[in-house]
């Protein structure tokens, strides 16, 4: 066209044929994205960077922006990195001397096709984005451009909580400061919609900060779901209500401090109440997901029947495999199916060893997803669960105990090539405690080498297991130890026999008749045993401590109803009597 009006007017019009066929709502998007794509490059051809450069410049920008919203299909990628193009295209003209504002536009509009961005190496991505953004805000001020400045505050704030940094805690710090800077411009009677979003993301924020006050931190995070829910009500937008309710019930079920078991109560009610809208029919995965949120619930709780509770959590999980399945959803099936296994190992009542076999069903299953490779915390931590099943089941012979001792062996070394003193010390000394009980209990006449492992197993739990600050724990392994020591055959029997006493007597300055009967009742029943064969020393004084150790055992055994050891201890203390009077004579 030789006339300059002519093929000006002739670009214009493609350019806004262009913006309406991206605006537009009806008819196939993805055409519509396609014809205005057309249309833009249209115009890039008519318009030139030389003669016409704040409109080619534009028109760049436009076709950027259209790229990215067509990102459906195989070739996502690949319209990202046009989309891309055509933003850097558009700063050749838009510099920040001279179209500050078109400037900061760009910029704006690349942070967002960045963070659309796939790659293996998200890293570089996030901190191209990141900069852009920080870019805009040279420009966009609260004083000049109160939107635009609102909108990049709200999309740093996305972004810093993707950022991978080594300090979490100080980058969603800025998150928040960032959403609550674009507060100060959205408001619920002005800006409804991106005053909720803001909200609903500094309540995501306070509920995953890793540091500061958990308590006051989840109490926060529950009150921005609720100014959400001004907005988003169950009336007008159902599925983001039913998406804040669940947000909020994740929120009240994370909650520690005394009134945790209301809130565990009230996280059920946002559950349920989300469930209103969440059908298996209509919106599977949601349902779903909210039915494993309302088992894990059910199984935090510590109020009314036990049993009852954890039979309604085993109906939601199941409920939950019904969509969550091995092929379709492998990370969502494992979760659920590894907590269905934790239900059936804690359910107080029933049928016990079906519920044991139930749990050892499940965490086999799970091994399939949870790979050493993969997710390897969880691999060894199933391995454990499992190792702490097969030592529960009662066996219907001594081959089948013995089988499950081995198993159980097996489980808790492997969960040990992942656990270790320096970085899950207390998950570490556990399993080594109870690697200790499995090799202490593998033969009935255990040999020397596994008791001698037990010991081992026991000595390492004891670096972690301090006095101060894990008695319990202390106290158990301390009773352990001193009963692999009194088993132990080999070696120096009276210095085998002393050690036991000695560990005997350091677990029952923790557990007492009061606080821990069973475990009391065995400690003073075993150093009875080990008083009655102690050499060392006076005799007679040691025949006094063994029965006086048994006469504690029996009042112990007595109060639990336990006829078999009384009758054992009770030969016992004849036993020890007769010795004495024979001494004494």
């Amino acid at each position: 066209m030789k006339d300059d009006n002519e093929w000006r007017t002739a670009a214009d019009a493609q350019y806004t044929l262009g913006m309406t066929y991206r605006n537009t709502s009806t008819g196939d998007q993805q055409a519509n994205l396609e014809q205005a794509i057309a249309c833009f490059q249209k115009a890039l051809n008519l318009y030139s960077l030389q003669t016409t450069p704040t409109e080619w410049a534009r028109a760049q920008q436009q076709l950027g922006i259209t790229y990215r919203y067509l990102t459906m299909g195989n070739g996502r990628q690949q319209y990202l990195n046009k989309s891309l193009a055509a933003f850097h295209a558009s700063l050749e003209v838009f510099t920040r001397e001279d179209y500050a504002a078109d400037w900061a536009q760009s910029q704006y509009e690349l942070a967002l096709t960045y963070l659309q961005l796939i790659g293996s190496n998200q890293r570089p991505v996030l901190f191209k984005a990141l900069a852009c953004l920080q870019a805009c805000l040279e420009v966009y001020t609260l004083e000049d451009f109160p939107e635009p400045w609102a909108q990049t505050q709200y999309n740093l704030g996305n972004l810093y909580c993707l950022l991978p940094t080594d300090d979490r805690y100080a980058t969603l710090r800025k998150a928040m400061a960032c959403y609550e800077a674009a507060l100060r411009v959205y408001t619920c009677e002005t800006t409804p919609e991106e005053w909720a979003m803001a909200q609903y993301s500094l309540a995501n924020v306070y509920a995953f900060l890793p540091g500061g006050e958990r308590q006051t931190n989840l109490e926060r995070s529950i009150l921005h779901y609720q100014a959400v829910l001004q907005v988003n009500t169950y009336e007008i937008h159902p599925d983001l209500w039913a998406n804040t309710m669940q947000s909020m019930g994740n929120a009240y079920r994370n909650m520690p401090g005394d009134e945790s078991e209301s809130s565990l109560q009230h996280a059920v009610d946002c559950y349920q109440a989300a469930l209103e809208v969440y059908t298996r029919e209509h919106m599977p995965l949601d349902w779903a997901s909210i039915y494993t949120n309302l088992g894990i619930t059910y199984n935090l709780m510590s109020s009314g029947d036990e049993q009852s509770r954890l039979e309604q959590a085993v109906v939601c999980f199941r409920a939950a495999l019904e969509v969550y399945t091995h092929d379709e959803y492998p990370a969502e099936w494992a979760k659920t199916i590894n907590m269905l296994g934790l239900t059936y190992l804690d359910m107080p009542e029933g049928d016990e060893q079906a519920q044991l076999r139930q749990a050892i069903i499940c965490f086999e299953a799970v091994l399939d997803i949870y790979t050493f490779a993969q997710h390897p915390l969880a691999w060894a931590n199933v391995h454990y669960n499992l190792g702490h099943v097969y030592m529960l089941v009662q066996p219907e012979n001594q081959a089948e105990q013995q089988a499950n001792l081995q198993k159980a062996i097996i489980s808790f070394e492997s969960a040990l090539q992942v656990y270790n003193r320096k970085d899950t010390p207390y998950e570490w000394a556990r399993t080594q405690s109870n690697l200790g009980n499995a090799y202490k209990d593998v033969h009935a006449d255990a040999s020397e080498a596994h008791l001698q492992q037990a010991i081992s197993c026991y000595r390492a739990a004891l670096l972690v297991y301090a006095r101060e600050n894990m008695q319990d724990e202390w106290a158990a392994t301390q009773g352990n130890l001193g009963q692999a020591y009194w088993k132990l055959a080999g070696g120096e029997r009276q210095d085998q026999l002393e050690r036991a006493i000695a560990c005997f007597e350091e677990a029952l300055q923790i557990q007492t008749y009061e606080s821990a009967l069973t475990e009391w009742t065995q400690n003073k029943y075993f150093l009875g045993q080990a008083y009655a064969e102690f050499a060392l020393g006076e005799r007679q004084h040691n025949l006094h401590q063994a029965l006086t150790c048994y006469e504690a055992a029996l009042r112990g055994f007595q109060a639990l109803h336990l006829p078999v050891h009384i009758q054992a201890v009770q030969q016992h203390i004849q036993q020890a009597r007769e010795s004495l009077s024979r001494d004494l004579a």
